[in-house]
């Protein structure tokens, strides 16, 4: 009986260790995937407040060359960053939005890099071609005049 005992034990606690072990990929599975939640929305905030600063470049006035040089050094860096935000989201959407994962997290990162790429070449408008048309200058004197 000793001998069937020990050898019940034995497969009781191999049970046990392989079922906790089991459970410990499980949760290290789970951390995983919540680690990687958290990088698309750190990603996206971040392109979210970028979006923000280029917008506010839109209300300067009175900019003089060397702005108008920075400011389109700006421009430049936004559009080779969108580059960057289109290659990076596709290439993670391969990898896991096939496999149901990150859904909400990929929307808002599209939304965000497709906001980006719009606010770059909003500045680009304002300040190089709404700035120097004379209509648009003779309405905003309008307005001001109001």
């Amino acid at each position: 009986m000793i001998s069937t005992l020990e050898n019940i034990t034995t497969d009781i606690i191999h049970s046990y260790s392989q079922s906790l072990t089991e459970q410990e990929r499980i949760d290290t599975m789970l951390d995983h995937i919540n680690d990687q939640k958290q990088k698309y929305r750190s990603l996206t905030s971040k392109i979210q407040h970028l979006d923000s600063l280029l917008v506010k470049i839109t209300w300067l006035d009175d900019l003089d060359e060397a702005d108008e040089i920075l400011i389109k050094g700006i421009i430049a860096m936004g559009k080779e960053a969108d580059n960057k935000f289109k290659k990076y989201y596709a290439a993670q959407r391969r990898a896991f939005a096939s496999k149901g994962l990150f859904k909400e997290e990929f929307r808002g990162l599209k939304e965000a890099i497709e906001l980006h790429l719009e606010s770059a070449l909003e500045v680009d408008h304002i300040i190089f071609e709404l700035r120097k048309d004379k209509e648009f200058k003779a309405l905003c004197k309008l307005v001001d005049d109001l």
